[in-house]
């Protein structure tokens, strides 16, 4: 009886040591192997935030070997090998990222905050990885089912939760034309606060991001000198999307 107890709690040490550690630690500067490929580097902050070659920023997390990156609505796959990352989705596939001894500033200040954000992404991307968003748009039972889960994830403190929230709540609000081609919306619906409340939620969960929604709403609406103002506060922050709305409209 002694021996099947001890075999049973050998097994149980055993699982846990194998278990999928959710995390988004991962910190330092990963330079691609090949001189072609098109993603040259990856520079992670040891809390959540990747910069993607220097004109973007994504989300991601580990799951035991495995590194999961939103640059995006998009996502790349990656596995974890000593210091090297090997693409294992498309995009990605096949190509190679070794560890540099780069400097690369570590933002990881409250452990359980982080932990908790990996732990929400992680659950964003089991709902999503096996439903396209065509597939969510053709059956409207499952597209509230999304939006619910959405909604939660975004109460739960997940900011890239709130901004596909935002997105929803914009396209309801305004229609996907007016989503589409801001420029000829003649007709805008008044400014709605539940929309604008989001939008300073993504903000105060230090997502730049918000002031790049938030900016792009103001401008379906009309309001050009406004969008122009949260833009500006987004390159303060560090948006590059934020940048690149102010110069397409400059450019106009």
């Amino acid at each position: 009886m002694e021996k099947i107890q001890f075999l049973l709690l050998l097994m149980y040490l055993s699982n846990l040591a194998n278990a999928q550690v959710i995390d988004n630690n991962l910190q330092g500067y990963y330079q691609a192997k090949s001189d072609s490929n098109m993603y040259s580097f990856f520079e992670f902050d040891g809390n959540g935030k990747v910069n993607i070659v220097g004109i973007g920023t994504g989300d991601y997390f580990t799951k035991g070997d495995s590194l999961i990156v939103y640059p995006d609505k998009s996502i790349f796959k990656f596995k974890i090998k000593n210091n090297t990352l090997i693409g294992a989705s498309s995009w990605v596939e096949k190509e190679t990222w070794i560890k540099k001894d780069t400097v690369v500033a570590n933002n990881r200040k409250d452990v359980a905050l982080a932990k908790k954000k990996a732990s929400l992404l992680n659950e964003y991307y089991l709902m999503s990885k096996n439903k396209s968003s065509l597939e969510y748009m053709l059956d409207d039972s499952m597209a509230k089912a999304k939006k619910e889960k959405i909604s939660k994830l975004c109460n739960d403190g997940l900011s890239k939760a709130c901004m596909d929230y935002f997105g929803m709540l914009l396209i309801e609000d305004q229609g996907m034309d007016a989503l589409l081609n801001p420029e000829k919306n003649t007709k805008p619906k008044p400014l709605n606060n539940t929309i604008i409340a989001l939008g300073n939620t993504i903000i105060s969960q230090g997502e730049p991001e918000g002031y790049t929604l938030l900016g792009a709403y103001y401008f379906m609406l009309g309001k050009k000198e406004k969008a122009i103002e949260q833009w500006n506060k987004g390159v303060e922050k560090g948006s590059q999307k934020s940048a690149m709305a102010l110069i397409q409209i400059e450019m106009e």
